[in-house]
């Protein structure tokens, strides 16, 4: 997603309700303490994903996807509402200039003042609730920097040990001998008879036929008559698609058919070599920016945990 388009996105999570919201009951969906979220509240969001998933999701994949959105959107506003809450308490404040700062920063995503300003009119939105919804965003960072990330801290001991039991993930220079048989097509017919063609070797391989002849006899590869054989490749040498079925075989074993833009393949890795490992001193900052994630991650869980155990929660 271009910044422009994730700007658009974000301008719209303050946007107010639109009429036809207006004129349907106003359903409380949950209150928090002496606040409450309503229908139009979490409506307004879902409506913003809906936009974004239709394009990625169809059929029963598209609902799913908004079901999982409208729980997960409800439970981030109670936790937005239980920080903000927190926030208070703790009398931590944000000053103009920091808000102004992120409004600078929303603003450069827009080709221009004027892109931005008809933005906001087209999406009903006043520069007051832009710079209330910022603020409420720099409050919370505040508060969970200062209960949460402030206390996390990873040891010395700690890199080591995660290196040491990971060490498999730090090989170096991972290379793969791959054998290769490829079926061509270009268009959807020729790629409905591809496949055809392909899942008839793959079966033929099943049954334990030798892959360097089926790929002499069939494969219409640029080595066919080696046997499909390919010597050895690394990663970024291939399309994606191919590369991480390549990459996800052990030595003796064949995938399964992969479609591609120029045809249908199937491979056979036969060996699997490696140059050596990353060392610890190589590795450490990559693994502290890890470990960091996941103790806060899991340090603010059990914080929210917390606020939510003192606070009033009420999902209609």
């Amino acid at each position: 997603m271009c910044k422009f388009t994730q700007v658009i996105l974000l301008v719209s999570l303050v946007m107010l309700p639109v009429c036809a919201e207006a004129q349907t009951v106003n359903k409380v969906v949950a209150a928090i303490n002496d606040e409450v979220i309503t229908q139009q509240d979490v409506g307004h969001l879902l409506a913003i994903l809906y936009a974004q998933y239709v394009q990625e999701y169809k059929g029963d994949e598209l609902v799913e996807k908004m079901e999982e959105a409208k729980r997960d959107i409800l439970k981030q506003m109670i936790e937005d509402k239980l920080i903000l809450s927190r926030a208070k308490e703790l009398n931590i404040k944000v000053r103009d200039e920091e808000v102004k700062e992120k409004l600078l920063y929303i603003k450069s995503g827009f080709p221009s003042e004027e892109a931005f300003n008809d933005t906001l009119r087209t999406q009903g939105i006043t520069m007051a609730d832009l710079k209330n919804r910022y603020k409420d965003q720099i409050l919370m960072k505040k508060v969970v920097d200062f209960e949460v990330r402030s206390r996390v801290n990873v040891l010395p001991s700690e890199i080591t040990e995660y290196y040491e039991k990971h060490r498999e993930d730090f090989k170096m220079n991972d290379k793969r001998k791959v054998r290769h048989i490829l079926i061509k097509a270009e268009n959807d017919v020729s790629y409905e008879l591809a496949k055809v063609e392909i899942e008839g070797i793959y079966d033929r391989l099943k049954e334990g036929q030798d892959f360097t002849a089926l790929a002499t006899q069939y494969s219409q590869g640029p080595n066919k008559e080696q046997g499909g054989d390919m010597g050895y490749v690394q990663k970024g040498e291939m399309l994606p698609e191919l590369e991480k079925a390549i990459f996800n075989l052990g030595p003796g074993e064949i995938s399964t058919p992969i479609k591609s833009k120029i045809g249908y393949h199937i491979f056979k890795v036969e060996d699997v070599t490696y140059s050596g490992y990353m060392s610890l001193e190589g590795a450490q900052r990559d693994i502290k920016v890890l470990l960091f994630q996941q103790k806060m991650r899991e340090k603010l869980d059990e914080w929210l945990v917390e606020l939510r155990s003192k606070a009033y929660i009420n999902i209609k």
